[in-house]
């Protein structure tokens, strides 16, 4: 019997762990494992969880009379499912992504301006690798989006780089500038713009 609720609270531990962790780190993993990738990933992991969920309630329902171990592997699926559902992971991330990121952003801003980075994709001519020398600062490739309007540049820092119009990122707008201006963005084209501080944004196209 105690073997028995061992191996389901083992369970319990690994399924919420993994919860856990996917949700944390997604926006991290899909840069390495793709969008395509991901959305099978996190199906699996929840599929895991839920089958680990039923296996928790039989433990629960079958040994009821033996107190809190039967329903510790139950109780740490609810504080996982709590914490994946209440704790802003997302939001977390991007600050974090903002903080530890953006003097070596802002470095490469002076460099767009200055004419030191120059458009070097050959299919468009928006955008600049940029390469090793200052890597991870844009997702889905390291490319930078970069954009002139009246006289202004604004550049695009992805953090997500998703399927056709589908992406969010860090937008450098320089001063007197509008988010609005980068690619005609606006609220109503389903685009989320976020002040984040003097000549950051955050935005969501979707």
């Amino acid at each position: 019997m105690f073997s028995e609720i061992k191996w389901r609270f083992n369970l319990a531990i690994i399924s919420s762990i993994l919860l856990i962790l996917l949700s944390a780190f997604q926006w991290s993993l899909v840069d390495i494992v793709t969008v395509f990738l991901m959305m099978p990933l996190f199906g699996a992991v929840w599929i895991f969880f839920l089958c680990c969920v039923v296996s928790s309630l039989t433990c629960l329902l079958k040994h009821k009379g033996i107190g809190l171990k039967s329903s510790a592997p139950i109780g740490i699926q609810v504080i996982a499912f709590l914490l994946v559902t209440y704790v802003p992971f997302t939001m977390l991330w991007l600050k974090a992504d903002f903080i530890l990121n953006k003097e070596q952003r802002e470095l490469v801003v002076a460099q767009v301006l200055n004419g030191e980075l120059k458009p070097n994709v050959s299919h468009n001519s928006s955008l600049i690798n940029l390469g090793e020398e200052h890597s991870g600062l844009s997702r889905g490739g390291n490319d930078i989006v970069v954009e002139n309007h009246a006289g202004l540049t604004y550049i695009l820092f992805f953090t997500f780089r998703g399927l056709l119009d589908n992406y969010s990122g860090y937008l450098y707008v320089p001063s007197g500038g509008l988010p609005e201006k980068f690619r005609d963005l606006n609220e109503a084209n389903s685009t989320e713009i976020k002040h984040v501080e003097d000549n950051w944004y955050l935005i969501s196209h979707h």
